[in-house]
């Protein structure tokens, strides 16, 4: 028996890659955890430093946006709406779009008359629901425009 031998390789890769993937997005977590609390002691370190030289607190700017307990809690409803909203903007264009290119694929590979490329209609309704999920958050998120988004003192 081999080590690329088509009966141990193929069942390895089964289970390989979804370990792979749920542990990465484990350590992404932690990552982008430890990142914002660093951003955050930073910040406060700076503060605190400015302060002993004599700064009047009120001229010193407020904490970053992105810091605190939770995913951008300093930002308005209406700049959290437009930021979720660019997100699924986002991931749908690109979920839409891959999955054109796959039909495509699969239909220039084989023949349009096999329906293979019916495959790729899953991953195109996956993209058209992210872009209207995007439509709609972008609507109960208000006029918020195209303006920055702002930060709390």
């Amino acid at each position: 028996m081999h080590l690329f031998d088509e009966d141990v390789f193929v069942p390895f890769l089964v289970f390989a890659v979804p370990i792979v993937a749920i542990a990465g997005g484990i350590l992404a977590g932690i990552i982008r955890n430890l990142s914002a609390h660093h951003l955050m002691a930073v910040a406060v370190r700076e503060r605190m430093a400015l302060i002993a030289r004599g700064v009047d607190p009120a001229r010193i700017p407020g904490l970053p946006a992105g810091a605190g307990s939770g995913l951008f809690p300093l930002l308005s409803f209406a700049d959290r709406s437009r930021i979720r909203a660019q997100g699924l903007l986002v991931g749908g264009l690109v979920t839409l779009l891959g999955g054109i290119a796959l039909g495509v694929f699969l239909g220039l590979t084989g023949s349009w008359e096999s329906r293979e490329w019916t495959v790729a209609l899953v991953p195109v309704s996956i993209g058209l629901a992210l872009l209207l999920s995007s439509a709609i958050v972008r609507a109960q998120g208000g006029a918020a425009g195209s303006r920055a988004p702002s930060r709390a003192a």
